[in-house]
């Protein structure tokens, strides 16, 4: 099965990444160097395209700014992977030759540039990195604002019901706590991007048959997904867990694929998912206290994401600007034919 998720964030902290955990144990990591424009993402397609049409399941890393560019792919079955290595996400190898090397896509773009194409690249580069700081500042600000009273609603009776709750659904799912436990593993399926906020909620369908949303206006939901990971670890199975883009402290989701079983904060919706209302479990006198200024919260902190995708589409138009200025320095019929050559090693 062809799977296709984040690894990095554009969060209220800036660049989050998870590349840490990529690829999965025993996979031989190519470490991709090279400029803008310079072919990675089109390098990597192709590589997970031939894959494919040869039966091999993929994973395909999603670019967090761009989504229509890749940051990696991998090809379980056979043990390999590549990701792009250069900024935000710099990856470097831990033990070189072993278990990661280098494939340079730098060498297929001819130099040297002009004195008006230099400046012109590093006014390009300082505009882009302004807009994605401004970006991250707007972030920063809706998240201050997002459900920030909710901790005026969750004591210690509330958080024992959410939880008594969660323990009932996977009690039906898995059963009672086994020996030894599950392990966990972590991707964004979310993204702050250019195209706005942008969700895979397909993957969680492919994944999972079942999905129980918790419908929350209040944070109970991220109280209940934290149950729902650590209840099902204990459990024996084995979880994805999906933080928040914009705080990845928080989760968003948690999948159970051994099970078929997805657990959802409120802004996932996917065909038939069962809905279970945490909301029902705060006292209504509580409920009544903080809706206006949660309300109120809440249309601020829509506003001020609307300016941080805002500047991200800006930042993405710069950056097509930026290869545009590289694109006519490189080799591409060379790179095709490095590109054949790695793909034809591969599927030997």
């Amino acid at each position: 099965m062809n799977e296709t998720y984040f690894l990095g964030a554009n969060t209220k902290d800036g660049f989050f990444s998870l590349y840490g955990g990529f690829p999965p144990e025993g996979a031989f990591l190519h470490i991709i160097k090279g400029g803008p424009g310079t072919g990675k993402s089109g390098f990597m397609r192709k590589i997970g395209k031939a894959a494919e049409a040869k039966g091999y399941d993929v994973h395909y890393v999603l670019c967090s700014g761009d989504p229509d560019s890749l940051d990696g792919v991998c090809v379980p079955a056979l043990g390999a992977a590549w990701v792009d290595g250069t900024a935000p996400h710099v990856i470097e190898p831990s033990s070189f030759g072993a278990v990661e090397d280098y494939v340079n896509l730098g060498k297929f773009c001819r130099v040297p540039f002009s004195d008006e194409e230099r400046e012109q690249m590093r006014d390009l580069n300082r505009r882009y990195k302004t807009l994605y700081d401004r970006a991250y500042g707007y972030i920063a600000a809706a998240a201050a604002l997002d459900r920030a009273a909710l901790p005026e609603l969750f004591g210690p009776e509330e958080r024992s019901a959410v939880e008594k709750r969660v323990d009932g659904l996977l009690d039906r799912a898995l059963g009672r706590a086994k020996p030894g436990g599950g392990s966990s593993s972590r991707r964004f399926l979310s993204a702050v991007s250019c195209q706005g906020g942008l969700r895979l909620n397909g993957e969680i369908d492919k994944l999972c048959k079942l999905s129980y949303v918790f419908d929350d206006s209040y944070g109970g939901a991220e109280l209940a997904l934290r149950r729902a990971a650590q209840g099902a670890m204990e459990r024996g199975a084995d979880a994805i867990l999906c933080p928040d883009p914009v705080d990845p402290a928080r989760l968003e989701a948690v999948l159970l694929p051994g099970c078929g079983v997805a657990f959802l904060g409120d802004r996932w919706e996917t065909e038939g998912a069962r809905h279970v209302r945490i909301d029902s479990l705060i006292p209504a006198e509580k409920q009544q206290a903080l809706r206006p200024e949660l309300k109120e919260a809440a249309r601020l902190s829509g506003r001020i994401m609307a300016q941080a995708y805002e500047k991200l589409r800006q930042a993405k138009k710069l950056h097509d600007e930026l290869e545009a200025v590289y694109k006519p320095h490189v080799d591409f019929p060379a790179l095709t034919r490095f590109t054949d050559l790695e793909i034809k090693k591969l599927l030997k």
